[in-house]
């Protein structure tokens, strides 16, 4: 029993050691959905390369976001919850001059 209890916590304590090596958008750059790529924008949770293409093809139809809850309302397949997700992943910067 003694030995079953230590074994779950060297795999608790290995599970939490390797997460914390792996890389998270958190800890780069953040996105910024005015300016970035089909790929940059699926690495955020939830989007695939439909909701992309649809984020870009928005954007470039009507301009930029002015926030993150913008881009919730101008495209279809983007919604709260999803925008929600994203927290300290994407920002919603208008492009420079």
């Amino acid at each position: 029993m003694k030995i079953r209890k230590v074994n779950l916590c060297l795999v608790a304590v290995l599970v939490l050691a390797a997460a914390a090596l792996i890389p998270t958008l958190a800890d780069q750059e953040r996105i910024n959905v005015n300016t970035a790529t089909a790929a940059q924008l699926q690495r955020l949770p939830r989007v695939n390369r439909e909701i992309a293409a649809s984020i870009i093809a928005e954007r470039n139809a009507h301009g930029p976001y002015g926030s993150l809850e913008d881009l919730a309302r101008r495209v279809r397949l983007v919604g709260p919850r999803i925008i929600e997700g994203w927290a300290g992943m994407a920002v919603a910067i208008p492009p420079g001059p």
